[in-house]
């Protein structure tokens, strides 16, 4: 089967040589326009429709088809009938080569003669167009990736140089045992792979892979965390990041899931996602900056634009006074009228017990750090007034949302790990096997993604983040943070949305 899908591929790049395989993703995902026929504006990419996939999408009622090579480039016939019964009497027609590719785009009429609904754009198409457009095509979904054969898929978690030790073990120590649980085949899933695939029945079972887990630990400056991302792909290819953890940086991990068209799967980073991470990374949240401006929104409205700011990390900190600036926040050393603190739970209640000559006002962003009643009793009594920004739910619903991976944990021998970190890892993880579980006719990343934002809000919500959920191009899957409002030992929350 290998064999098979190197030659097909083999075939596919031959065939496209005198094309530019490139420019004809460019005109596909839009960034290279396509003029209307008839003199119109100019009209969008067809990934518009029919997705970066190329599987099709529905919407409004519209049923888009899927376009890709496996599907344009031969017959449409009955042979489906051996999956869906009703498919005996569905439409059948010859498989499109690049002239009645042409006549589609130009004309709208299919090799069979059936002219499309005006739903489907006319297009003023350059030869050349066609060509590039067409050799793009036929690569999609012509083989499996690099990182997937019949029986297993490859994926991988990344942790930076300034990730701490013990939460980061903890990531580790939890997706292990979520791989090895998954591939135990508690119920016999390999098996029934292989009646599915002697039957022919497509059945989720026929899906069924194993998976190999990477750990790739990143070294040095953040400016080098790219090249060696591209070694390990190199090396061992990935069909997804899942999980992983950071501190400050997480830009350099979505630019190489970017250039490799590699799914980065809900990381527990304190920078976030920012507004939009790209198509290729799914992050839980906006992230610390979006947490500072929300703060600076009310430390402004109480008349505070001097503070002070703790914290353990120095590029965490600059991110986070970058962000204060631009909302007309100071930080200063003398003077202050609040604190802005970042520092975990158990130092932030620390440092407040111990430094009595401090602002008693003080925004607190715990950042990926979850607030359990423990916690949030920690530092009530210490503060006059303040804030706490969190992305998390907290207190006692914090505590009853982590009933369920405490179990988990205790299940698997794990109990000392931090509930919170193995709770967004369990949630990364099983995103991953639910995405795979329903990909039906091509494994290509863009449909893992795609599928994601259908299907998100469905998976067991292990995380403590609200519910989960993107759309059509959204990558950032909880749109907000609670702030709440710290008098007298009392804690008052509301939903603030991203800014």
């Amino acid at each position: 089967m290998r064999r098979l899908a190197a030659a097909l591929l083999a075939a596919v790049v031959a065939s496209a040589q005198a094309a530019d395989v490139q420019r004809g993703r460019d005109l596909y995902e839009g960034r290279v326009a396509l003029a209307a026929a008839g003199g119109s504006p100019l009209a969008s990419g067809c990934a518009a429709c029919h997705r970066r996939s190329g599987m099709g999408n529905f919407e409004g009622g519209i049923a888009v088809p899927p376009i890709t090579a496996p599907t344009l480039f031969r017959p449409l016939d009955r042979d489906t009938g051996r999956f869906f019964a009703a498919a005996a009497g569905w439409r059948v027609r010859p498989a499109y080569d690049e002239p009645a590719l042409g006549r589609l785009l130009r004309e709208g009429v299919a090799p069979d003669g059936v002219t499309l609904a005006t739903t489907m754009p006319r297009y003023a198409l350059a030869d050349a167009d066609l060509a590039d457009l067409s050799a793009y095509l036929r690569t999609l979904s012509a083989a499996l990736p690099a990182a997937l054969d019949e029986g297993t898929v490859r994926i991988a978690t990344v942790s930076t140089p300034d990730a701490d030790p013990r939460r980061r073990d903890a990531m580790l120590a939890t997706l292990q045992r979520f791989v090895e649980r998954k591939n135990g085949q508690s119920r016999h899933e390999a098996q029934r792979a292989l009646q599915s695939a002697r039957t022919r029945e497509m059945v989720m079972y026929g899906k069924f892979r194993v998976w190999q887990l990477e750990h790739w630990a990143l070294r040095g400056d953040a400016s080098t965390w790219g090249a060696q991302l591209d070694e390990h792909q190199a090396r061992a290819p990935a069909y997804a990041l899942v999980a992983g953890i950071g501190l400050a940086q997480w830009e350099p991990v979505d630019g190489f899931c970017a250039r490799h068209r590699l799914p980065c799967l809900l990381p527990l980073v304190e920078a976030g996602g920012g507004a939009s991470p790209g198509f290729y990374s799914l992050h839980f949240h906006a992230g610390i900056d979006a947490d500072a401006t929300l703060a600076a929104h009310r430390l402004k409205a109480a008349g505070l634009r001097r503070v002070q700011l703790w914290s353990e990390s120095a590029p965490l900190a600059q991110r986070v006074r970058a962000a204060l600036a631009r909302e007309g926040v100071e930080v200063v050393e003398r003077g202050a009228q609040a604190v802005v603190s970042l520092l975990p739970p158990a130092a932030h209640a620390s440092r407040l017990r111990d430094s009595p000559g401090a602002p008693r006002t003080v925004a607190w962003l715990p950042g990926t750090h979850a607030l359990g009643r423990a916690q949030l009793d920690a530092v009530a009594p210490w503060a006059e007034r303040g804030w706490i920004v969190t992305p998390m739910r907290a207190g006692d619903a914090l505590d009853g949302q982590l009933q369920r991976t405490r179990l988990w944990l205790r299940g698997n021998g794990l109990e000392r790990l931090p509930a919170d970190v193995a709770a967004s890892t369990l949630q990364a993880a099983t995103v991953l096997g639910e995405g795979l579980a329903h990909l039906d006719f091509g494994f290509t990343p863009e449909y893992l993604l795609e599928l994601l934002e259908h299907g998100l809000e469905n998976v067991v919500p292990w995380s403590p983040y609200p519910r989960l959920a993107i759309g059509p191009d959204q990558r950032v899957a909880s749109k907000g943070s609670w702030v709440g409002e710290l008098r007298q030992g009392r804690i008052d929350w509301q939903w603030a949305p991203q800014p």
